[in-house]
């Protein structure tokens, strides 16, 4: 029975020259290819694949004693056959028979290394990004492969701890902090502080959203390094070098994993391809919240790229020119951070408006449950201004009293303020009135000018017998806050100013005959792959 040796005879460097020998091996290869990296040793034979794990200790990972190696070569295997099919052999054992390393020889264990099929090297998705040969068929093989990954990855009271913001938070703010020197030399101090900032903006504004994403069970075990250099394209493709030695940067939100592979197609100017990947995920996940998320994810995996090419920059193993070579991909991928962040410190202005009794208020509140942004209601801050209850009822004729020119008047523009001061904080909201003005929509196209919002106008439409059915089901309805009524509809519709250019060029026209939840998850889909 072998053992594992407490004491190993050999070192690994001892270990690591055999492993260049042809005898070595089972069957001797007519070549070794030996490829290094900061935590592994990797060699080709040409077919198969040994990667021993160096006998280092990062603090986030550590594989300093070999019984940490054989647990994490192990886990290697298991958790990267999730993603491929017979690439994943098992885990050899090298042992020390007449003090000489010996793979899978009958002696005390000195040593573990993963076995692994040679992949094709022209098939790498890097390689292939550079060569210009990934299109539309790779991206959607791509997600048909992810989506039932995720449906399937484990989740639950081990993983969703890891999706809490303040967790987002920590990670964050640690980035800063070991980035701080580079600050003036690799990023520029103003491009620094706006990452800085609009990192800080968001998590100060979406703390709903990260607790919702626990809540639909979208924290999950990932594969935590999505990028192209661990994808091959093959037949199918094969996305192996998941993250097996920490927990903590592998259980994610499934945005942030995803938001790497689309940073990197961002990175490789394949923009196209990007938007696709992200559009095709939501269209199959139905996972509709993640474009909320993607480019605030999308600058954090920047930022660490960032961060490591800072590191590499200064490191004594490599060249002077390997060193410019990091410095210029550290600024690279700083400035495709600061781009990210920067799109999403723009808000978003929904303004729900049509005729009474289309479903308005239906399809605002349903929006606000979906996307956790506030909701000013004409109807309610009408009634506020007056210094009535929302509920109390107004007969009034048409735009006399309550709803008078004047009145409305001061209703629209007591919403403009308040949807101001929320935008300039950078949080997006969802304005619920008629808005039969042109006046009224242009005057809401300069809000969203001065405050740098997103804007579209969402017009609600409805066949006249459903408006009527609503209006007196409404008029029935003690809770209801709208006054509107079937006696006065025809002559708001006649009174109801034709939607103009330039609101025309932002209007998405809704049919409120379906349940307003559909009409939301597939609206909000459609607006996240206009933008």
């Amino acid at each position: 029975m072998t053992s594992v040796s407490q004491q190993p005879i050999h070192d690994q460097d001892m270990v690591i020259q055999t492993m260049l020998k042809p005898e070595t091996y089972p069957q001797p290869p007519k070549k070794i290819t030996h490829i290094q990296t900061h935590i592994s040793h990797i060699f080709l034979t040409g077919g198969l694949v040994y990667k021993i794990k160096k006998s280092v200790d990062f603090g986030f990972l550590d594989f300093s004693t070999l019984a940490k190696r054989r647990y994490f070569c192990h886990q290697e295997v298991k958790l990267n056959r999730r993603l491929t099919k017979n690439i994943y052999l098992g885990v050899v054992k090298i042992a020390s028979v007449k003090r000489k390393p010996t793979i899978n020889g009958k002696g005390p264990i000195i040593e573990y290394a993963v076995l692994m099929r040679e992949m094709p090297q022209e098939r790498m998705m890097n390689r292939l990004l550079v060569e210009g040969r990934v299109g539309e068929k790779d991206i959607l093989a791509l997600v048909r492969k992810l989506v039932p990954f995720y449906q399937e990855a484990r989740t639950g009271k081990g993983v969703n701890p890891f999706g809490r913001i303040e967790v987002m938070v920590k990670n964050t703010e640690e980035n800063f902090a070991q980035t701080q020197p580079y600050v003036g030399r690799l990023v520029a101090t103003r491009t620094y502080t706006r990452i800085v900032r609009g990192t800080r903006d968001f998590l100060n504004n979406n703390q709903e959203l990260f607790n919702k994403r626990i809540r639909e069970s979208r924290i999950r075990d990932c594969h935590g390094d999505l990028h192209s250099a661990n994808i091959c394209l093959d037949k199918k493709p094969q996305i192996y070098d998941c993250i097996e030695f920490n927990h903590r940067f592998r259980y994610s939100d499934i945005a942030c994993d995803l938001a790497f592979l689309s940073m990197d197609l961002d990175f490789h100017g394949r923009l196209e391809l990007s938007r696709l990947f992200m559009k095709e995920y939501v269209r199959r996940s139905k996972d509709y919240d993640l474009p909320r998320l993607f480019n605030f994810y999308k600058g954090y995996r920047a930022f660490v790229r960032a961060k490591i090419h800072s590191f590499t920059s200064e490191s004594p193993e490599i060249s002077p020119k390997e060193k410019k070579y990091e410095s210029r991909l550290a600024k690279k991928y700083y400035h495709l951070a600061c781009q990210y962040i920067q799109k999403d410190r723009n808000p978003e202005l929904l303004v729900v408006f049509g005729l009474m009794g289309t479903g308005k208020t239906s399809l605002a509140k349903e929006l606000a449950r979906q996307t956790g942004w506030p909701v000013f209601s004409s109807d309610e801050i009408r009634k506020a201004l007056e210094g009535i209850s929302p509920t109390d009822r107004k007969w009034e004729p048409f735009e006399k009293g309550l709803y008078s020119e004047e009145m409305s008047q001061k209703t629209y523009w007591k919403i403009r303020d308040e949807a101001q001061k929320r935008l300039r904080q950078g949080q997006s909201v969802i304005l619920d009135g008629s808005y039969k003005r042109q006046a009224e929509r242009l005057a809401l196209m300069k809000l969203a000018q001065k405050t740098k919002a997103q804007i579209r106008f969402l017009e609600c439409r409805a066949p006249i017998k459903k408006i009527h059915q609503r209006l007196d089901q409404r008029g029935r309805d003690d809770m209801a806050v709208s006054d509107g009524r079937w006696e006065i509809f025809h002559l708001q519709r006649k009174d109801f100013d034709p939607v103009n250019d330039p609101v025309k060029s932002n209007n998405f026209l809704i049919k409120t005959t379906r349940p307003a939840e559909q009409i939301v998850q597939n609206l909000l889909m459609k607006i996240r792959a206009d933008a």
